[in-house]
């Protein structure tokens, strides 16, 4: 199943409005709340015109007059639902990638401090014009002239200790200059460097979509799912489980509750107390369109998965579960209850014509299972449910324990090893409400471990793999990791040894979220939690041989 490692709170003061929006990356988490915000933002809008437009009667009544035409659309659309959207649009690759410019300006080139004019000795200051008494006497001519020499002198000694301490200064103000772009080109070339392979990402979770990879399935069909577009809003999800091997997927789809389904039938303007009348639709009508509406979402939901998984043969048959949020009376907690579930074959699907379906009539045709009337919320067991655990996952045994300062890690059984990392990044992990599972036991390289951070900024899927060696890793193990960890959409892997790394194999490593740790870090976090153990390879290398 998908899962959401990402999230963001999103409110509105006005609307007195608040939701937490989940996905599978930070950028698609923002995009979801960015959209979110924006149609808060648009109905805020529509409100806040509502009350300008009070001022002037004639508007007003002008202004009554498009709200009950709003109305009118606004429940044609509701029956249109699925006629409107028969040929979905595939998912644009390009929305999840980011192609924003580095934000940052480049330094501006400093203003440099002007060097004064050279003194020269031919400058009129220099050569003043003697007087008529001075050119009668040899002597006082050449005094005369030794002076100016001796004024001009001292300038340019003045002028040269200035040139001197401003070229300085200029020197140490372009250093720090060439410094500030070499560290903001830096800066910016981490920026690209990082984007493009968040945006590879895109592209390597396309290519394993296309292969059937169940996380990439699910992953694709959440995405498209949660961002169809309705003539309504509601707190719409879903949850999606894939298996490739029987080409069948499961949809627990969030539907809306009939208060999210628009009501409002006509808005009038009454001069007398200057005021707007609605007038709503009663219940019975209500319960219909409804019913007609969450019908209608269901068949919506599977054109696009049977459609869209067309080109690649990857979806045989399929299950959609739908559920709403609400408050169970008697306890008054929040309940998520099933009010439908129907599975239907790809073949059995393709014989519907849709523009002419009778929504709900198909789903009983279908032998779809919900209550009369879905208003009534009634619930339902689903045909098929989402197992919320990967299937690679097995329990884990407890090694810890029987650790002492006598215990050679680099000599223990494997499997003791890849248990004993798994036991101690949980209590590293569960400090902030993480979980760490151990996958089953294969020993080809893969993942041995999985550990879920819930932290919003550092955290996220992260794969652990264990080494128990007695030689040098090298770079190929590294490498290995780095593709495991692209493979799962991870957002980090470590990799986990007793011995060390060759300078390839950090060298790799570098820049890219991956972390490896020797066996002095594994002593040193085993020790954090009060654990004490060895590694001695040339021992371990006796042991094992």
């Amino acid at each position: 199943m998908a899962a959401y490692m990402f999230q963001r709170e999103v409110s509105h003061k006005g609307l007195n409005k608040y939701r937490i929006v989940k996905a599978a990356t930070q950028y698609e988490a923002d995009q979801k709340a960015n959209a979110l915000k924006a149609r808060w933002d648009e109905q805020w809008a529509w409100i806040v015109e509502r009350e300008q437009r009070k001022k002037n009667e004639e508007d007003s009544i002008l202004y009554a007059k498009e709200l009950s035409q709003k109305a009118e659309d606004e429940q044609s659309a509701l029956d249109q639902i699925l006629l409107n959207s028969l040929y979905p649009d595939k998912l644009d690759l390009d929305e999840l990638k980011d192609f924003l410019e580095y934000p940052e300006s480049s330094p501006e080139y400093p203003a440099l401090l002007p060097v004064p004019n050279e003194p020269c000795r031919s400058d009129e200051k220099y050569n003043p014009r003697p007087s008529f008494f001075t050119k009668l006497s040899k002597k006082k001519m050449a005094e005369f002239t030794e002076m100016n020499q001796t004024e001009f002198e001292k300038d340019f000694e003045v002028w040269k200790r200035e040139k001197a301490s401003i070229e300085e200064r200029n020197k140490a103000t372009l250093e720090t200059y060439h410094t500030s772009v070499k560290e903001w080109e830096d800066r910016r070339s981490a920026f690209e460097q990082a984007q493009a392979e968040e945006n590879h990402k895109v592209d390597l979770f396309f290519e394993k979509y296309i292969q059937g990879d169940s996380a990439s399935v699910e992953r694709y069909f959440t995405l498209v799912l949660e961002n169809i577009e309705l003539p309504f809003l509601y707190n719409r999800s879903v949850e999606i489980e894939y298996d490739s091997a029987g080409k069948t997927i499961v949809i627990n789809l969030m539907l809306p509750v009939m208060d999210d389904i628009p009501n409002l039938k006509n808005v009038s303007y009454v001069k007398s107390r200057k005021e707007f009348k609605e007038t709503f639709y009663p219940e019975s009508y209500m319960k219909k369109k409804y019913d007609n509406v969450i019908y209608q979402l269901v068949l919506q939901t599977l054109n696009y998965i049977f459609s869209l998984s067309a080109e690649y043969s990857l979806i045989e048959s399929a299950v959609v579960n739908g559920k709403i949020e609400t408050i169970d009376k008697a306890t008054g907690k929040n309940i998520e209850p099933y009010l439908l579930s129907v599975s239907v074959s790809k073949q059995a699907f393709d014989e519907i014509n849709l523009e002419g379906v009778d929504p709900k009539a198909w789903f009983k045709s279908a032998k779809g299972v919900s209550a009369a009337s879905l208003a009534n919320v009634t619930p339902v067991a689903p045909i098929v449910t989402i197992s919320r655990e990967d299937k690679r996952f097995v329990e884990g045994y407890a090694v810890s324990e029987a650790l002492n300062e006598g215990v050679n890690l680099a000599a223990i059984d494997w499997q003791d090893f890849e248990n004993l990392i798994r036991e101690i990044f949980e209590k590293e992990f569960n400090v902030n409400g993480g979980e760490v599972k151990i996958t089953r036991a294969s020993r080809d390289g893969g993942v041995d471990a999985v550990a879920f951070d819930p932290d919003p900024v550092r955290g996220g899927k992260i794969v652990i793999q264990a080494k128990r060696y007695t030689n040098v890793v090298g770079v190929s193990a590294v490498r290995d990791l780095y593709g495991t960890v692209l493979n799962e959409g991870a957002n980090k892997g470590i990799l986990v040894t007793t011995s060390n790394y060759g300078s390839d194999a950090y060298s790799f490593a570098q820049g890219k979220p991956l972390t490896l740790m020797n066996g002095a870090n594994l002593l040193y976090l085993l020790e954090k939690h009060g654990y004490r153990a060895k590694i001695d390879l040339k021992e371990a290398k006796e042991i094992l041989r």
